[in-house]
């Protein structure tokens, strides 16, 4: 499937139905991305549920196409996983501390953070800025 496109449903009528229980949900530290909206594709068909656990009726008896991400000024984040039928339809997305590190989509229980050194990396080096930015200032005002 190419990202962006409608995936079309397999041909031939769905005989069963299920109900998929996803929940999203953001990394810690990451407050801000409660802001951005959360982009689900479900074989293609978009929707726009809110952060937490959301529920779709899916077929149950093909496999189904599902794809998370954020929408802000473009998408990110993004992870895919293809729902296997008689597989348990609970999914868990985690999104990425970072915007350019892709999300995580997995059955429930086995979604991870990603992005999280990077994160860290960033806080680090804006504390050694601060601790800098002090540093001098102290030493300016010991010596005048």
């Amino acid at each position: 499937m190419t990202y962006g496109q409608a995936q079309w449903p397999q041909p031939g009528p769905i005989t069963a139905w299920r109900t998929l229980e996803l929940n999203a949900s953001k990394p810690p530290f990451a407050g801000y991305w409660g802001f951005i909206p959360l982009v689900v594709r479900i074989d293609g068909f978009e929707h726009r549920p809110t952060w937490g656990p959301s529920q779709f009726t899916v077929p149950a008896d093909r496999p189904v196409q599902v794809s998370c991400s954020m929408a802000w000024l473009w998408e990110f984040g993004r992870a895919d996983y293809l729902l296997q039928p008689g597989e348990a339809p609970t999914l868990d997305y985690i999104a990425p501390a970072q915007q350019w590190v892709s999300g995580s989509l997995a059955p429930r229980g086995q979604a991870v953070i990603k992005g999280r050194g990077v994160q860290i990396a960033m806080y680090a080096v804006l504390a050694l800025v601060f601790v800098a930015m002090f540093g001098v200032l102290a030493l300016s005002l010991a010596m005048s």
